[in-house]
């Protein structure tokens, strides 16, 4: 409590963020204040991960009510619904959000609500869609240089490569957001997200510590659930089935108002199920994960080839998300400036002269760095250097690939494993 004897409610967010919801829904109990939108807020966020969907309709009040911060809280109330399975009515809260942040030139909300509508698009299976905004939410970091955002933004496009089966993109972005500065919250996300894309890359053992650390740090309630579920199927990986059913029946508990996260620990028990021969069973428990949405099944895919199998078997119709092509073609359209890299294109915002020097090393091949500066800024000094070398590992972020430029001594050159096309 503050010294006015009022809650404080910016204390009672950072409680949340560290998962330590019934102590700050405690709190907000010794301060009841049931017309104030940020009180309903956080009072709603703390229900929910408690287990109580209740908690909805106090986050859906908040945004009927709130004025200043509205977007904030549409925000919020996208979020929610989204794990709650409900997707339309999560996009539709999200637009909502991004129109109010865009209205007030609120770049780092606009920034959260392309996120959501990414996760939205994800979680409805449009991984086309996920992308674009996901990037789209990258750009704007980039550009307003919003670093505390970032890690939330890498984990979404790192998401969207797991589920389109570009595990080498899902690979460099976990990496990326692992690598940042980030606070409890993000950063139990970011484990989780590198923990699993090792899995998905057929190294459970690297995957399982991560997810041990993202375990310990995760807190109570959803966010706890969560973190169990992925690592009952990095048991199962392991071989090590007692854990993984102990960790799957530990996480339902705690998963009634996440719906993503249930349908990867029902993915677990069916995979069980098939391995002890109880055929039937895991039929039932697939069919129940597959009605919750594609994601995340559209992973799972790559790991659980045999359980897939059988579903199909059965006339059931799961995605088939398959292990994609590792470095597709680059097309640079010189006179639009845009970047294509396979079939999406890359929103530039944020990047600086990076499209410049992929375009001027595909036209011309490796080229000494020197030479490089000289034609990026008619200059070859230490300060150039530097700036090159900034621009080189924004060309590597556009592409989600640390081999895409080289630096080799004195000469840069491109992946020539890469096919590259400058188009005038």
């Amino acid at each position: 409590m503050g010294p006015d004897g009022r809650v404080d409610l910016e204390a009672v967010r950072i409680f949340l963020q560290l998962g330590r919801y019934r102590e700050g829904e405690a709190a907000l109990d010794r301060d009841p204040q049931p017309e104030n939108p940020e009180w309903l807020r956080l009072k709603g966020w703390a229900r929910w991960h408690l287990g109580d969907e209740k908690g909805l309709l106090l986050v859906r009040k908040a945004a009927s009510l709130a004025r200043e911060r509205a977007g904030w809280v549409w925000q919020d109330l996208g979020a929610l619904l989204f794990r709650a399975g409900r997707w339309e009515e999560a996009e539709e809260a999200l637009r909502r959000a991004l129109d109010h942040f865009t209205a007030r030139e609120d770049h780092l909300g606009r920034a959260w609500a392309l996120h959501g509508l990414g996760v939205a698009h994800l979680h409805r299976g449009r991984t086309g869609w996920a992308l674009r905004r996901g990037e789209e939410a990258l750009a704007v970091v980039r550009g307003k240089s919003l670093g505390s955002f970032r890690s939330r933004v890498l984990v979404l496009l790192s998401s969207v490569h797991r589920a389109r089966g570009e595990l080498r993109e899902a690979l460099f972005r976990a990496e990326q957001a692992v690598a940042g500065r980030l606070d409890p919250d993000d950063r139990v996300v970011a484990l989780r997200a590198l923990g699993t894309t090792l899995r998905l890359l057929g190294k459970p053992a690297q995957g399982s510590e991560l997810l041990e650390e993202a375990l310990e740090l995760a807190g109570e309630g959803a966010r706890r659930g969560v973190a169990l579920a992925e690592m009952a199927l990095c048991h199962l990986a392991l071989g090590r089935k007692r854990l993984a059913r102990r960790a799957a029946g530990e996480a339902l508990e705690l998963l009634d108002t996440h719906a993503p996260a249930r349908a990867r620990v029902l993915v677990a028990l069916a995979e069980l199920s098939r391995r002890e021969g109880k055929e039937e069973g895991a039929l039932a428990l697939f069919r129940e994960a597959l009605a919750i949405g594609p994601y995340p099944l559209m992973e799972e895919a790559l790991s659980f080839p045999e359980l897939f199998a059988l579903a199909e078997a059965e006339g059931l119709a799961p995605p088939r998300t398959r292990r994609a092509p590792e470095r597709p073609g680059v097309r640079l359209v010189l006179s639009e400036r845009r970047l294509f890299v396979g079939r999406r294109e890359v929103p530039l915002e944020g990047s600086g002269r990076a499209f410049d020097l992929l375009a001027l090393l595909a036209r011309e091949g490796p080229m000494a760095w020197r030479e490089a500066a000289r034609r990026l800024w008619e200059e070859d000094g230490e300060e150039a250097r530097r700036r090159l070398h900034t621009t080189a590992s924004r060309a590597r972020d556009l592409l989600a690939d640390r081999e895409a430029v080289l630096w080799r001594e004195e000469v840069l050159e491109l992946d020539g494993r890469r096919r590259w096309e400058v188009i005038s």
